[in-house]
């Protein structure tokens, strides 16, 4: 394998969104009729694509075909196959007439049954992973590459958050939502359950979005929150991955948590509130509504 200069690695998935919106009020056991849109989707795709906003970055993932394969150089996102076959997997979502989410589904098998073990080791890289591989494979990165790596896990869905127990300690960075959150703690209590991760590894900076309410961080005994300002949102599916890109790409750059955290919390209400999805993120937009963030120190 060549060797990658990028200083960002991902591993994870990248296939078609489909976003199914209903134009009138949701009638069950009966066809309702849609607006249909597609994009390029997955938890790592849509991270990486919002750090290679930045900078050039390097994916991993299944084989994919060349349009996708142009689709992400356009963007700077190198491509790196996996495998040597194309499998089919796609993810739905179904929002109401006024965007918001109804319902998600995923067909994404493919990166499930992917066990193979292959020699993947870097070094002085930030790697991402999502957890849409399996449990054996994402094991296999991380216990190849903790020692000389930071690795950031992205916590993709309350069904699959069960991934990382047994590579907790290795991690250096975990961004959840507090649903992935209770899930993995068995507390559904958001304080409750960052002190569980902290007290497995102390060392860990643990991420947690709670939607449009406060966003928490922790990172070596500093807990804060951050509280987005009110917005109408019409754009919710994907502002958690922005969210996430951001923050992985300022603390990066030796942000401090509870700055790189705000701008983070900024760039996910700026996506939000947007009618568009292909809007602006460089570091003077997101800084306007970053004065609106209400941050606070957290016990």
């Amino acid at each position: 394998m060549k060797k990658i200069k990028n200083n960002f690695i991902f591993f994870g998935a990248v296939h078609q969104d489909y976003v199914f919106e209903l134009k009138n009020d949701l009638i069950k056991y009966r066809t309702n009729p849609i607006k249909h849109t597609e994009s390029y989707g997955g938890v790592a795709h849509n991270v990486a694509r919002t750090i290679s906003i930045h900078e050039n970055v390097s994916f991993f993932s299944l084989l994919i075909d060349r349009e996708t394969l142009n689709y992400l150089k356009k963007y700077r996102i190198d491509f790196l196959p996996l495998n040597r076959k194309i499998e089919k997997r796609y993810y739905g979502v179904l929002v109401n007439k006024n965007k918001k989410f109804e319902l998600g589904i995923a067909n994404t098998d493919a990166y499930e049954k992917f066990t193979k073990i292959t020699n993947l080791k870097f070094q002085n890289k930030n790697i991402v992973l999502d957890l849409n591989f399996s449990e054996k494979f994402i094991q296999s990165i991380v216990n190849q590459n903790f020692k000389r790596n930071h690795i950031t896990i992205c916590g993709t869905s309350l069904f699959k958050i069960h991934k990382v127990k047994k590579i907790l300690k290795k991690i250096n960075c975990l961004i959840l939502n507090k649903e992935e959150l209770y899930s993995l703690s068995n507390i559904k209590n958001i304080k409750k359950s960052i002190k569980k991760i902290i007290n497995q590894n102390p060392k860990i900076n643990v991420i947690v979005s709670n939607a449009d309410k406060k966003t928490y961080g922790y990172d070596v005994s500093n807990f804060i929150s951050c509280k987005p300002p009110k917005i109408k949102a019409v754009n919710e599916n994907g502002a958690g991955d922005i969210m996430t890109g951001t923050y992985i790409y300022y603390k990066s750059k030796k942000y401090k948590m509870s700055s790189a955290l705000s701008l983070a919390v900024a760039a996910g209400t700026l996506y939000a509130k947007s009618k568009v999805k292909k809007i602006n993120l460089n570091y003077k937009l997101i800084k306007k509504i970053n004065k609106n963030i209400i941050y606070k120190s957290e016990k």
